[in-house]
């Protein structure tokens, strides 16, 4: 009995230095992440896997991320990130980098909608966009404040839906984007916003609907109502041969998951909406 005590004691005595180590090395991990990923991202455990080859995070929301032992890099879902002074650097999307700077050069204005800077040309970017996404319509209301900064936009199409539906027909989200490409070169930019701004009513008519009740529900039911018949009257006005499945296959291959999604001229892929200020300070204007 004394002796199985005297190898608890020892091997708690010994455990001690290691928890401590681990509990500094949480800390030290949780700074690093919080600094990149803000006050929120708490780490809960970290685990030495490997023989100490890499260290497993977990995060509060019970996500698992993985660093290596000096810290300067973290994989999380397949993608391998190196921390830097801006934040992380996707080190698995630097191979996509020159793909993607010559698939957009590849791809003529005339396969676009074009947005052109007003004044002096400082940059071009192409946008990968979709008529439904609420974020592309708030880009898109940008716009002047964009090319007035000397940015050029190419629309480039993303319909998030896809192209075919389960049944085998275009989903809505192809025919709405399709009626652009459809237009003539010179009118597809009134065209993009002229859709646009409707899928914007659309979506307010339906919000409406939601929170009404009573004759208010029926007075906003008509007006949606009213709405979607413009929009798919719209939308059944043309039908031609267009680059939409072309632009979002390539959306794909070129790691597009959703929209908006820009795509600098280097290659570099900035996904989400960033307001037109903090837009051309990440291009260097």
């Amino acid at each position: 009995m004394k002796k199985t005590l005297t190898a608890l004691v020892a091997a708690m005595l010994m455990s001690a230095p290691a928890l401590a180590d681990n509990a500094k090395l949480k800390e030290t991990i949780e700074a690093k992440m919080k600094e990149v990923l803000g006050p929120r991202a708490d780490v809960t455990e970290v685990v030495s896997l490997g023989d100490g080859q890499i260290y497993e995070v977990v995060m509060i929301d019970g996500s698992l991320m993985h660093m290596t032992p000096d810290l300067n890099y973290l994989i999380y879902q397949n993608t391998l990130y190196k921390f830097s002074e801006g934040g992380l650097d996707n080190v698995s999307d630097l191979r996509k980098v020159t793909l993607r700077k010559k698939e957009m050069a590849s791809i003529p204005d005339a396969d676009t909608v074009v947005f052109p800077a007003k004044g002096d040309e400082k940059a071009v970017i192409n946008v990968f966009t979709d008529i439904d996404c609420g974020y592309c319509q708030k880009l898109h209301r940008e716009m002047d404040d964009i090319n007035a900064k000397g940015i050029t936009v190419r629309y480039l199409a993303y319909p998030r839906a896809g192209i075919f539906d389960q049944t085998g027909g275009y989903t809505e989200s192809y025919s709405k984007v399709n009626y652009v490409w459809c237009q003539d070169e010179d009118d597809r930019a009134d065209a993009m916003t002229e859709i646009k701004s409707l899928q914007g009513e659309l979506s307010g008519a339906y919000s409406r609907v939601r929170n009404a009740s009573g004759s208010d529900r029926e007075s906003a039911m008509k007006s949606f109502d009213e709405k979607r018949g413009e929009m798919q009257s719209l939308v059944s006005s043309v039908s031609c041969e267009s680059p939409v499945a072309a632009q979002y296959n390539l959306g794909r291959a070129i790691g597009v998951g959703g929209t908006p999604a820009i795509v600098t001229s280097d290659g570099q892929l900035i996904p989400g909406y960033m307001e037109a200020d903090k837009l051309a300070e990440r291009l260097g204007i």
